[in-house]
C-alpha cells in the first residue's frame, strides 16, 4: 500500500467514526476504501491497528454493521471475516461450545445442520429444511426442564434466532447424559428436531466459532463471503476473487497475558501494560468476555479485576465499585468470605463460564482492559 493510499485511509476513517452501539469491550470500524482483494485483503485490517476483520456474532452486530455502512457511496458493501475453506467442512455449536460429543456418524457436503431423531441418533439436514427445533434456557429448573420444544417448522438460521430471541440459543450437547435428556423430552415422536450443530466451510479470520449466518444465497466455496446493504434485509453475498471492496474491522478492549501470575502481579502487569485489570460491568461485557477466552480457546481460570473486601465482606471491582448481582457466579451465589478465597477468577465449568474465587496467591493468565 503506498503513502497516498494509506493517507486517504486515514481521512476517511475520520469521516466515519466507529460505532459505539456493539458495547465497551469490542468496537466495529469501517475502512471506506476499495480494498484490492488481491495482494493486501487479509492484513488490511491489521495494518489498521485493529484486531481483525469482524466477526458477526448475531442479529445485533448484523444490523450494526448495516447501519455503518449505510452511508458510504455505492457500491454499499464491506468485506467481513468470514471466508470459504475449500472443502475442509467442521462443525461448530450455535452458543460457541466446543464440539466435544456427537451422535454422527455421517458428513454433508453442504450447509448442514444436525437434527434429533426420536432415539436419541442424529442426522445432517441441509439447512434450508422446515422442521421442528429444540431451544434452551440457562439455569432453570431441573436438568430437563431448560430443554424447549419448539414446534414450529423453521429451517436451522430462522430456528437459531427464534431461540435467541425468544429463550437462550438453539441447544447444544456436550455428553451422553444430556443426550438422554434431550430424549426424553421427545420421547416417540415422529418428527426430527433441529439441534444447535451446524456444519459448513465457512470460518472466520479471527478464529472466531460464530455460526451466525445470513446469506442471500449459498456461498459458492470458492469466493469470499460479503456483508451487503444492497437490499432489506441485509443478507451476505460473495464477491469476485477480483475487484476490490470496503472492508468492515473491529477492535477487541481485552488484552490476554501470555505469562501465569498472582492476582498482585496481575494488577502490576495490567497498569503497566493497559489500562487496568478486566471489569465485567455488564452482561454484554460477559459475553464480549466469554467470545474473546472461546476466539483464543483458553478455558480458564484467568484473572480478573474482582477482590473480597474484608472491611465490607463484599466483592469488588479492582475500581472500588462494587459487584452487580446478575453476575455469573459459580454455584449460582457470592462466595461466603469464610470460605472464599479471595480474588476473583473467570473459568469454564461444564461448558459455561463462571466467575469464581481463587488464592490470591495462585499464578493463572490475566485479562487486562487495553484502550
Amino acid at each position: 500500500m503506498d503513502t497516498m493510499a494509506f493517507l486517504s485511509i486515514l481521512l476517511l476513517l475520520c469521516a466515519f467514526p466507529l460505532s459505539n452501539a456493539v458495547g465497551r469491550l469490542r468496537k466495529f470500524y469501517l475502512i471506506p476504501r476499495n480494498v484490492p482483494t488481491t495482494n493486501t485483503p487479509l492484513n488490511i485490517c491489521k495494518l489498521q491497528n485493529y484486531t481483525d476483520f469482524v466477526t458477526v456474532y448475531d442479529e445485533d452486530d448484523n444490523t450494526e454493521l448495516y447501519t455503518l455502512i449505510s452511508n458510504i457511496s455505492l457500491p454499499r458493501s464491506a468485506l467481513i471475516g468470514a471466508h470459504t475453506i475449500n472443502t475442509n467442512y467442521t462443525s461448530k455449536w450455535s452458543n460457541g461450545d466446543d464440539v466435544t460429543f456427537t451422535q454422527l456418524n455421517e458428513t454433508c457436503g453442504g450447509i448442514c445442520g444436525a437434527a434429533f431423531r426420536a432415539n436419541g441418533s442424529w442426522e445432517l439436514l441441509p439447512y434450508s429444511t422446515k422442521i421442528y427445533f429444540i431451544c434452551y434456557e440457562e439455569g432453570v429448573g431441573q436438568a430437563s426442564d431448560k430443554y424447549i420444544l419448539i414446534l414450529l417448522n423453521k429451517n436451522w438460521t430462522e430456528a437459531q434466532l427464534y431461540c435467541r430471541k425468544n429463550h437462550n440459543d438453539l441447544v447444544s450437547i456436550r455428553n451422553e447424559t444430556e443426550n438422554e435428556s434431550v430424549k426424553s423430552i421427545i420421547k416417540d415422536s415422529e418428527f426430527n428436531f433441529w439441534i444447535g450443530l451446524l456444519y459448513d466451510n465457512i470460518e472466520w479470520f479471527d478464529g472466531a466459532q460464530s455460526s451466525y449466518r445470513n446469506y442471500s444465497k449459498i456461498p459458492d466455496q470458492e469466493k469470499q463471503t460479503l456483508l451487503t446493504i444492497n437490499n432489506s434485509k441485509k443478507t451476505w453475498i460473495q464477491g469476485s476473487k477480483t475487484g476490490s471492496f470496503n472492508a468492515l474491522c473491529y477492535k477487541s478492549f481485552i488484552h490476554v497475558s501470555s505469562d501465569e501470575m498472582s492476582w498482585e502481579d496481575a494488577q502490576n502487569y495490567c497498569n503497566s501494560n493497559a489500562s487496568g485489570l478486566l471489569q465485567i460491568e455488564s452482561q454484554n461485557d460477559q459475553i464480549e468476555t466469554e467470545r474473546e477466552l472461546r476466539r483464543q480457546k483458553i478455558p480458564g481460570p484467568v484473572w480478573i479485576g474482582l477482590r473480597y473486601k474484608f472491611t465490607s465482606g463484599l466483592w469488588i471491582w479492582a475500581n472500588g465499585s462494587f459487584v452487580e448481582s446478575w453476575i455469573n457466579w459459580k454455584g449460582g451465589s457470592q462466595p461466603e468470605h469464610q470460605m472464599s478465597q479471595y480474588c476473583g477468577a473467570i473459568e469454564k465449568v461444564n461448558g459455561v463460564f463462571k466467575l469464581s474465587d481463587k488464592d490470591c496467591g495462585f499464578k493463572f493468565r490475566v485479562l487486562c482492559e487495553k484502550r
